[in-house]
């Protein structure tokens, strides 16, 4: 590592944002029954890695690397919130959960992985609408196996089953102070590496070798993962926004980009950056340019009072004015938390209000030349006024490595 990336290591390698607090967890749970009495639900279930991290402030690696436990928090409307879990997670739970409610099963048990557990739990839930909330809609996963969800239905009427993706989406939409602090320590990390890079990126590099130097710089700089690392490279542009790293080596006249989600205590970045080796044709240097006014106008739309839909109509116009047909491209940027990109998505129809605490990224795209590709994207928290960028913002020129 060049002694920029060294010192870098050293400033952040032993600074930690602190923990959340329990009443950030208690404030988190007294919204979540608010808006089950709004959407007419006694208690929900999540078993997701975002939600149950959210609501329950459980950490670890485990359960999301190992298919063969599923793990359940179940929050009632009335009452107690109750961890449902495998045996060999509760000293792990009491480690770094609020919730102290906790019952146990010697998972792995295929035929009744705490099936009977939950039933108990939700059955004692008291009941006014009769709704129960699982994670159905849409930008979400299951923890669990598919089948026993419907093992689960079954179990716990005369309750019906609903979505509770209603709630745990506005709960997530707008962020603490203490979580954009999670976040701008995920962003400052992924500035850090991208910073760093010139120094330990090579000519003769394979895409390959150029993210795992990516992925290990950032570890050092302290991230606790790195799980998304797209990346692009080509004689002039790439093809691609959301490949994985392939053979090919980078070249003389290469324009490389990579995109990052890393990850620090839960909360994502999510952001790229374009660098041109040795030399760049004035068709990309134009393009980048273009996209970087893009940006300017995507970030200036983004306050209160505005929409997803709004903030795209910003960028899509300067790319527009410019002569550009944009075609199908999508969304120009989304939310940002626990999950890289989550609600809501900035394209035309989505009218979602821009709320302060919010946090956005901004991502204008456009093709140029024969088939190539050009994106750029910044991360953003939005308040009363300006929205504060929490990236450092990329140069209005294109990025020249000398070779």
């Amino acid at each position: 590592m060049a002694a920029k990336g060294k010192k870098n290591a050293a400033r952040l390698g032993h600074r930690e944002v602190p923990r959340f607090k329990a009443a950030e967890f208690a404030e988190r749970v007294e919204r979540a029954r608010k808006l089950m009495t709004a959407h007419k639900l006694d208690g929900l279930m999540v078993c997701s890695e975002p939600n149950l991290e959210y609501l329950s402030g459980f950490m670890s690696q485990f359960p999301w690397n190992s298919p063969s436990r599923p793990w359940y928090f179940v929050v009632p409307r009335v009452g107690e919130a109750t961890a449902v879990i495998p045996e060999l997670g509760e000293t792990n739970w009491a480690d770094s959960s609020w919730c102290k409610r906790v019952v146990s099963w010697p998972s792995p048990t295929p035929e009744n992985e705490g099936l009977d557990l939950i039933a108990k739990v939700v059955a004692a839930i008291p009941r006014k609408f009769g709704r129960f909330g699982v994670e159905l809609g849409q930008e979400t996963r299951l923890g669990m196996a598919p089948g026993d969800l419907f093992r689960i239905r079954d179990a716990i009427r005369p309750f019906e089953l609903a979505d509770c993706v209603p709630v745990t989406r506005a709960l997530r939409l707008i962020k603490s102070k203490a979580e954009h602090a999670h976040i701008r320590h995920a962003v400052r990390i992924a500035c850090d590496t991208f910073d760093a890079l010139p120094d330990f990126v090579r000519l003769g590099d394979s895409e390959r070798e150029i993210c795992r130097k990516f992925a290990a710089t950032a570890l050092l700089l302290g991230a606790d993962k790195v799980p998304f690392t797209a990346i692009g490279s080509g004689k002039g542009g790439y093809e691609s926004i959301i490949q994985g790293p392939t053979e090919r080596c980078l070249a003389k006249g290469d324009i490389l980009n990579i995109d990052t989600g890393v990850k620090y205590a839960g909360y994502f970045s999510d952001f790229n950056r374009n660098f041109a080796f040795g030399s760049a044709p004035d068709d990309a240097k134009r393009a980048h340019e273009l996209l970087w006014r893009s940006t300017e106008a995507g970030i200036a739309a983004a306050r209160p009072g505005n929409t997803s839909a709004d903030v795209f109509h910003a960028q899509a116009k300067v790319i527009e004015d410019a002569g550009i047909v944009l075609g199908n491209v999508g969304r120009f940027g989304h939310g940002l938390g626990k999950v890289m990109t989550e609600f809501p998505s900035n394209k035309p129809i989505d009218k979602t209000p821009l709320v302060p605490g919010m946090v956005l990224t901004i991502e204008p795209s456009l093709m140029y030349g024969k088939g190539k590709i050009l994106v750029h994207e910044e991360d953003l928290i939005i308040t009363e006024g300006k929205p504060v960028l929490i990236t450092r913002r990329a140069p209005r020129e294109l990025p020249i490595v000398k070779v």
